[in-house]
């Protein structure tokens, strides 16, 4: 969950930073690795709508696909506020293990 405040707005248009949003998925895809180092390979993002400040904007994510021989997870982010889909990234992690660990669907 994110809470957008001011200070995480262009002060001319009152739009949150794409950099806030893209931290909150990228951590997220992190996170749901379990491992002891999960970096980011590569991303494919979008921003669907704008986000406002006082907006609460959460993430959710699904393990899509793992690679057990190249150390590669596929996780899925999408980011909404209320009902609203305002983000949506596909992010290749790599991890030091071989992901052999329950996919999610």
């Amino acid at each position: 969950i994110f809470d957008v405040t001011e200070d995480h707005v262009f002060q001319r248009s009152g739009i949150a930073r794409g950099h806030h949003l893209f931290a909150q998925a990228n951590s997220l895809a992190v996170a749901v690795m379990d491992d002891d180092l999960a970096l980011t390979v590569k991303s494919s993002i979008h921003f669907l709508k704008p986000v406002k400040a006082g907006d609460r904007v959460v993430a959710r994510a699904e393990v899509k696909k793992i690679n057990p021989l190249k150390n590669r997870t596929l996780v899925e982010i999408v980011s909404t506020v209320g009902d609203e889909t305002v983000f949506t990234g596909e992010f290749y992690m790599y991890r030091t293990t071989d992901g052999n660990q329950e996919e999610t669907k």
